[in-house]
This record gives C-alpha cells, structure tokens and sequence, in this order.
C-alpha cells in the first residue's frame, strides 16, 4: 500500500517533494492504509494549503478547487485535468501543530498522521488519541467530548464509519450521539443526504437505522415515522406499520446481499440493472414503502382496518421526503414509482389476472419493475400475520421470481422491440394526428406483445382493419 501511495505522491509532489513543504498525511487515508486497505483520497494538512495547492496545481497543469464551506476547515482539491477521479486534498492545519489538529478531528481512527518527507510517508505513525488501537478492536470513538458539537453531522459519519468498517460504537459515543440528535436539524440536507446514501449503500443499512432509531436520530431527520410508530395493522402483519417497514427494509437488504439464492440464473441480470445509486434509493424506499398508511387507515363495519389508497398517499409524502433532502429529481421519482407501484406484485399475482395485465405492467415500469419486485417480495416475506399463510406467501414469491426471470428472457425483448408500424405511416393512411391515433398504436403495440401481428404486413393489414372499424363506427353514431 505504501508504494501505491508513494506514486501518486511523487505525481503531485515530485520525486523529492515540494520544496519546503512540510505536511502531513492524515485521516482516511492513514486509516485506510492502517487497515492493509488501498486509500480512496490522499488527505494532506500543512501550513497556507491554499497557497500550496496552487503551487501543486500550477507545477502539474492541474486544476484548484476551492472547498471552503466551513471557514474554520479550509481545504483545497487539486485535479488531473484529463482524469477527474485523479486528485489530492490539502486542508489547512487547525492548532499550533500536527498533534492539535488531529485533537480536533471527529474520531480516534481519524486521528493518525504520518509525515510526508521528500515526496514520502516516512517517521513513526502520530497517534495522540491511540486511534490504531481503536482500529484493531474494531471500534468507533469520538476524538473529543466537543467532537459531535463542533459538526452534529459527525453523528451520521459515526454510524457510517460503523456500517461501512463494521465496527461497533463505544458507549460514550452512543450517550453523545443520542444527547445531540436535535442537533442534526441545523445540518444542510445536502450534507444529511450523502451521508444517509453512504449508510444506506453498505451490507448493513438495515441495522444501522435500527441503531439510529434506538438513538432517536431517525424522528429528527425523518418525523413521518412518528405516526407510523403509533399505526396498528390488520391480520396480515404481526407488527405495527414502523416495524413492519424496518423489517422490510431488512428483508430488501437481505435479498441484495445474496441475489443468486432469491433470483437464481436471473441474478446477473438483476445486479447489472440495479446501478449502485438504485440499491440505497430501493432501501429507502423499503423503509417509507407504507409511510401512507397512518394518513390513509380505516375500519369496515366488520371491525377490520383497513388502508385503501395508501400506496398513493405513500408516493406523496415521499415525494416531499425527498424534496426536503434536496434529492435529485430522478432519485426522488425512483423513490416515489417503487412505492406507489409496491402492491402491484401482490395483486397481479392474484390467480385469474390476464397475462396482459401484467404485460402492461412491466411495459409501463421497464427496468424500474426489478426494484419493485424485489421490495414486492420482501413485503409479502415480512407479513407474518394470523391472515397471512405460508400458502399465499410462497405463491407471491414464485410468482415474483417467475416474473424476474420472465423478464429477462421474454418481456424485456418485447418491450424494447420497435413498434412495427408508426404514427407516420398511420397518417399516410388516412388517419389524423391526435388521441385516436395514439391509441390505435397503443392497440398494435398491445397486439404485437402477444404475438398476434409478427410482420409489417400483418401490422397494417390490422392497422387497416381497425381504422375501417373505427371509421364505420362513427358513421352509425352520426
């Protein structure tokens, strides 16, 4: 590792160092190297970074970027010009030295320095705050009592060092990160968002935000889920709405972690369709998939409650969720299509529906189907209610697994194909541009899915027909 540092060093710095620079390699990357881990940033600190970095950026013809959010923590990106993913970070030493700035970083295994002589690592490890051994009992420690006051967001970073290393928390960390959940109201939604995606993309998202509600984290960044916590369910679920979700959400997470035993020959496909931005969006969506439901709960004369529309009710309070975050708008309309689209797997499912129901369906949704289906089977393996049987449960998810797989063979390679004929040869026929035409073609698409026109003779033949019809039938109303 340490010759892999060594060159991208030498890139930035030179095969001797920057002259008279004296600075120190800190934080992620010391962790990372520390963890027999290649480093994924070079975190620098030194005295006038920012006149250093420009130094470094003019030497290499590389490009400064300014990150001077935080006034106090000045920090200064320089970047290949033609590899974007090439960089280093220079930050301003905080304190008199070395040992005063990682006094002031947010936990001990953040807190190691090494320094960078003639372009090199080199000298014993600086470990003020005994991070190194923090790393080898696996443990999370904040580097000061002030750690989590100076930028609540840190109480995020700690649950997400904890996911993403797998390591536990120290019990005066908990107490603070509990004392100072309330804080994270002041923290911009952009900062709260990428670290919820960084939680949300490792193995173990699920126990995490079981972790930060225990902490009372997840009321202050989330309020919906206080109504969802005072929701009780019908016979189907053996929970009330909020631990139905999170176990959910757990069942989702449990699903993507092992593809191949849910999803069999499908898996490859499945993986290769879910990006890695799709998976931490799916487990969200996973959590508020019935946030709909306390705003949409009634009771039949019969004493049974139920939840009409709440599907619906769901895709706009998420959709509101999402705008709070300041959630991308494609991320955002990802989130609220799998809920509101969460039962259609239970339904289609149902004996008697017609095959091309479910055509429709898939045709609709495309790609977007996969995330659904799979959130659609963790729901149906999570409603373990007096009214849910083993029966009807394995049947949901046969016929979810069918229908992944059916996916990937068949319907996908229907839905892409082109329409046989077009709006333009509609018109060259006679037929005026408008909704009829849209649905004439709608009719031929739906005639081409289920094999009734093969050929483009065969699709104007029927395109001819159907305008004959449509023609007469306007004449006998007339």
């Amino acid at each position: 590792m340490i010759e892999a540092i060594a060159v991208t060093l030498e890139k930035w710095l030179g095969s001797a160092g920057d002259s008279g620079l004296q600075a120190y390699l800190v934080g992620g990357s010391v962790r990372d190297l520390l963890l027999g881990h290649a480093p994924k940033d070079l975190d620098l600190v030194c005295r006038n970074a920012k006149e250093a970095a420009a130094h470094i950026a003019r030497r290499t013809n590389a490009s400064l970027v300014p990150m001077e959010k935080k006034p106090d923590e000045p920090c200064y990106r320089v970047v290949d010009r033609m590899i974007p993913d090439s960089y280093i970070d220079l930050a301003e030493m905080r304190g008199r030295d070395i040992g005063e700035d990682l006094g002031n970083r947010d936990f001990t295994i953040n807190a190691m320095a090494i320094e960078i002589r003639a372009g090199l690592p080199a000298g014993e490890l600086i470990d003020p705050l005994q991070g190194a051994e923090d790393l080898r009992v696996k443990k999370v420690r904040m580097a000061s009592g002030r750690a989590l006051v100076s930028d609540p967001l840190r109480i995020l970073r700690a649950v997400r060092h904890a996911a993403q290393l797998n390591f536990s928390i120290d019990e005066r960390t908990l107490e603070e990160m509990r004392a100072r959940a309330g804080l994270l109201a002041c923290v911009s939604a952009e900062r709260i968002l990428a670290e919820l995606l960084l939680i949300l993309g490792s193995e173990r998202a699920a126990l995490s935000f079981r972790r930060m509600d225990e902490l009372g984290i997840l009321p202050v960044l989330f309020p919906e889920i206080v109504a969802m916590k005072a929701c009780g369910q019908n016979g189907y679920h053996h929970r009330d709405v909020w631990g139905h979700s999170l176990l959910v959400m757990e069942t989702v997470e449990h699903i993507l972690n092992d593809l191949p035993a849910y999803f069999g020959d499908s898996s490859r496909e499945v993986a290769n369709t879910l990006t890695s931005g799709q998976m931490p969006l799916l487990k969200l969506a996973a959590m508020f998939h019935d946030v709909g439901k306390p705003v949409t709960k009634g009771l039949r004369p019969d004493k049974r409650i139920t939840f009409y529309g709440h599907d619906k009710a769901g895709a706009g309070i998420v959709q509101h969720i999402a705008g709070r975050l300041r959630m991308p708008n494609r991320s955002g309309d990802l989130m609220m299509r799998i809920v509101r689209e969460h039962l259609k797997p239970l339904v289609l499912s149902r004996s008697g529906t017609r095959e091309i129901s479910r055509l429709r369906w898939f045709r609709r949704l495309r790609d977007d189907v996969v995330p659904v289906l799979i959130l659609g089977m963790a729901d149906i393996m999570s409603s373990l209610g007096p009214d849910s049987g083993a029966e009807y449960r394995m049947s949901v998810i046969a016929w979810v697994q069918e229908s992944m797989h059916s996916y990937f063979t068949a319907l996908k390679q229907k839905i892409v194909a082109p329409l046989l004929v077009t709006g333009d040869d509609l018109i060259s026929m006679g037929m005026e541009p408008g909704v009829g035409l849209g649905n004439l073609l709608s009719r031929l698409r739906l005639a081409q899915d289920i094999g009734k026109i093969t050929s483009r003779e065969e699709a104007l033949r029927l395109a001819r027909e159907l305008m004959n019809k449509r023609s007469e039938g306007g004449k006998r109303r007339s």
